[in-house]
């Protein structure tokens, strides 16, 4: 007895996954978490968080691109679906880490990516509060974290 179960590309890997299921190679917390945060994004772009500093932004120290942060969760990496994308560095994970703004504080945390995240060359272990000026690795890719309170 054969099985004719049919298969499509996973949207993220391309593995081949059966139809309408999820692809069992990136079914991950950090899938689901993603989707939260997308819509909290959604949100912010409209309704910002008025305790959050106007200009909050990340520059990358290699091309000294400016992207600004509109949201109160910000992921970081390689995927296209992230708010900071990191598209040629593979040393980057699909999603690597994460900047949140809580209790008027800025956190990152790493997202269990291969490589590991840095902080002024420190490696991150838990979530660790950012300050303006601090500078973030992931992979080869430098960022600076920048915040302008006006």
């Amino acid at each position: 007895m054969t099985m004719n179960t049919k298969t499509e590309p996973c949207p993220s890997c391309g593995r081949p996954t059966p139809e309408g299921e999820r692809c069992v190679y990136c079914a991950t917390v950090t899938d689901l978490d993603l989707k939260s945060l997308q819509s909290d994004y959604l949100k912010a772009e409209g309704d910002r968080d008025t305790t959050m500093p106007k200009a909050v932004s990340v520059i990358v120290q290699k091309t000294g691109q400016k992207i600004p942060l509109r949201s109160t969760k910000v992921k970081i990496g390689r995927d296209p679906s992230n708010q900071v994308v990191i598209p040629d560095d593979t040393f980057t994970s699909r999603h690597h880490a994460w900047i949140t703004y809580e209790e008027g504080e800025f956190w990152i945390e790493d997202l269990g990516s291969t490589n590991g995240s840095l902080l002024n060359g420190h490696p991150v272990v838990k979530r660790q509060v950012l300050s303006a000026g601090d500078k973030i690795r992931v992979g080869h890719t430098e960022l600076t974290f920048e915040v302008e309170n006006h």
